[in-house]
């Protein structure tokens, strides 16, 4: 790269003050525009500390792992240089026209350029890596290929926005690496139930597509929007449905595609995507405890964030002003809107009220069969279907059925204020890890749920797919199911069942928990309560196994089931002693109470059949 000049840099402002628009074929529109001065003071604080992150050394940005991913070789504790999150403060130093600022973030662009692996015999051809800590070339983890994804969108952005700031030589980089990128992304041809990535890869191949003139990957890209767009409206939302993380990550793109795509049939499907998004945040939104309720597939955290709270803040306007320590100015980088209609869920909402979602239709074309001892059994794909029952003092959610990775929140409960809110979230742990395998089934009613967990032969231990247990075999030294507490746990009391009570109580806020196990069978080993806490928790555990190295082989094993009953009291309601009548047969077990039912499957299986063959009632 040429050394920074002065006259150079007066070209960049010249520049900025009239915009440049990258314009193809009527399909795509960047238009640029120049920044006021308040907008660059609102943009400069939300810089602060990501500039004290900066490494000139390395000319990226620096952080410290926290713990071992498993699509990384680190461990935690190891000072990394995150590529992604690199490019995209890139991008926003140049949204400041900041002469400095610009010049450190083509250093930046100019050390990540070359991360991307280029040769076309190796299978991750176009994709980057998390860290240069952590190369692709040897690596024992498997590789992200959503990484040609993630860092592709940024590269956009320089050359749709600011491709003034760099000179041909990038240019023709950023241009070979996005081309590079997107035939990466069509060879692995991501289906719409992977949602986020989906979005993003479209997005990329739309915008490479047609501002380098690539006709078949332009077609790919809108054939693949349509498709999308049918997929998500059959289902009436994303396969990652209600996650208040992937939920996030398709309405950036989303926002994206809106600032930048122009073709007339492509824009309403977008604008129609996007408005669907808020309305799903907003109908799982409790207003008095501040917190976006589940149920949720894919969810980093149990309590709403300081940047969830900033983007109501600014998506409305200023209208939606939760308590909290976030920078409440405009958002230079992600502006999202609420639409108009959809900002009354948000500020005057319906409350008791119950919330059912079908997040994903039944497809009558997957089924499978099974020998039963009446004969082979064909066992069709269920719809998925969420509950939320919303009511002044607390929300409870539940999903028909679910699975218990650290990534779900198949069963969960909030309560509290929005500057002080609490939540209580059902786990199944193995080796006090969340154990994905074990599957939930739920039938509720308002404030209460009654569940059933099992266990699949063919599941994933610590993640669904990637540590897939092997030969129907675990060891294990401790196997619980965990009912947590979280948020604000001031007065809250846990009384555990005894000889005489077979029900625990927990009292907090004004609530009373009642939670019982009427059915436990995990090869005959007896069960027992216990609780503890640390600093931000407190939990009551029934205990199946706690003791020295033991294997279990899930496929000899005639039962590996567990009951649950859980509901939810005001201070003041009248309580009854909860009766949960239990019937176990050959195959099933059903819990019933009042109107609810529930009957799964008690023996360990294939997942497919544990997720499909039950029956639920309300």
């Amino acid at each position: 790269m040429k050394k920074f000049k002065k006259s150079w840099f007066i070209s960049l402002l010249v520049l900025c003050v009239f915009p440049v628009c990258v314009f193809s074929k009527g399909n795509v529109l960047f238009t640029p525009t120049k920044l006021g001065t308040e907008e660059i003071g609102y943009l400069k604080k939300d810089l602060v500390s990501r500039n004290k992150r900066y490494d000139p050394k390395m000319k990226m940005l620096a952080t410290i792992t926290e713990n071992k991913h498993y699509h990384s070789d680190l461990n935690g504790g190891v000072v990394v240089h995150p590529t992604r999150e690199s490019l995209e403060y890139a991008v926003a130093l140049f949204k400041t026209g900041d002469r400095k600022n610009i010049k450190r973030g083509i250093d930046i662009i100019q050390t990540i350029l070359p991360m991307q692996e280029k040769d076309p015999s190796m299978p991750y051809y176009g994709i980057w890596p998390y860290y240069p800590e952590d190369p692709l070339k040897g690596k024992k983890s498997p590789v992200d290929y959503n990484w040609a994804d993630f860092i592709a969108v940024p590269l956009i952005d320089v050359i749709g926005n600011y491709s003034n700031y760099i000179d041909k030589k990038m240019s023709a980089q950023i241009k070979d690496a996005l081309i590079l990128a997107a035939r990466a992304i069509v060879k692995r041809n991501v289906q719409p139930d992977y949602t986020n990535i989906c979005i993003m890869g479209t997005y990329v191949c739309y915008i490479v597509g047609d501002i380098y003139n690539l006709p078949d990957i332009t077609n790919y890209a809108q054939n693949r929007l349509t498709h999308f767009y049918n997929y998500t409206i059959k289902n009436k939302g994303f396969t990652e449905y209600n996650s208040p993380t992937y939920t996030l990550v398709a309405m950036n793109e989303l926002l994206r595609m809106k600032q930048s795509i122009v073709n007339p049939s492509d824009k309403k499907m977008i604008d129609a995507l996007y408005a669907m998004n808020w309305d799903m945040i907003a109908r799982h939104f409790h207003s008095l405890s501040g917190q976006w309720c589940g149920p949720n597939l894919r969810s980093y955290n149990s309590l709403a964030t300081p940047e969830f709270y900033r983007l109501l803040y600014n998506a409305s306007d200023g209208i939606i002003n939760l308590p909290g320590d976030y920078l409440r100015i405009p958002n230079m980088i992600s502006p999202h809107k609420i639409p108009e209609k959809i900002l009354p869920l948000f500020t005057h909402q319906i409350l008791p009220r119950l919330e059912i979602d079908t997040f994903l239709i039944a497809n009558p074309e997957k089924k499978e069969d099974f020998e039963s001892k009446t004969g082979i059994k064909t066992i069709e794909s269920k719809a998925i279907v969420g509950k939320l029952y919303a009511q002044p003092k607390y929300a409870l959610a539940s999903v028909n059925h679910g699975y218990m990775w650290n990534q779900t929140r198949p069963l969960i409960a909030h309560w509290g204020t929005p500057s002080k809110p609490s939540y209580l979230q059902v786990r199944f742990l193995h080796n006090l890890y969340d154990f994905s395998a074990v599957n939930i089934t739920c039938a509720q009613d308002s404030n209460t749920v009654l569940a059933i967990f099992n266990v699949a032969t063919d599941g994933g231990d610590t993640h669904p797919s990637i540590d897939p247990i092997k030969q129907a075999t675990i060891q294990a030294t401790d196997l619980r199911l965990r009912i947590e507490f979280g948020g604000d746990l001031s007065g809250t009391e846990l009384t555990l069942p005894d000889e005489k009570n077979e029900i625990a109580y927990i009292k907090t806020n004004g609530l009373n928990f009642l939670v019982k196990i009427p059915y436990a069978n995990w090869t005959g080993l007896k069960g027992y309560w216990t609780s503890g806490s640390d600093k931000n928790k407190k939990w009551i555990d029934y205990v199946i196994y706690s003791g020295e190295n033991r294997t279990f082989n899930l496929s000899e094993m005639r039962e590996a089931v567990l009951g649950l009953y859980l509901s939810i009291l005001t201070s003041g309601s009248p309580f009854s002693e909860s009766v949960v009548k239990t019937e176990s047969n050959n195959d099933y077990l059903l819990l019933s109470y009042d109107n609810l039912e529930v009957n799964a499957l008690k023996k360990p299986t294939k997942d497919f059949r544990l997720k499909n063959d039950y029956v639920i009632k309300y």
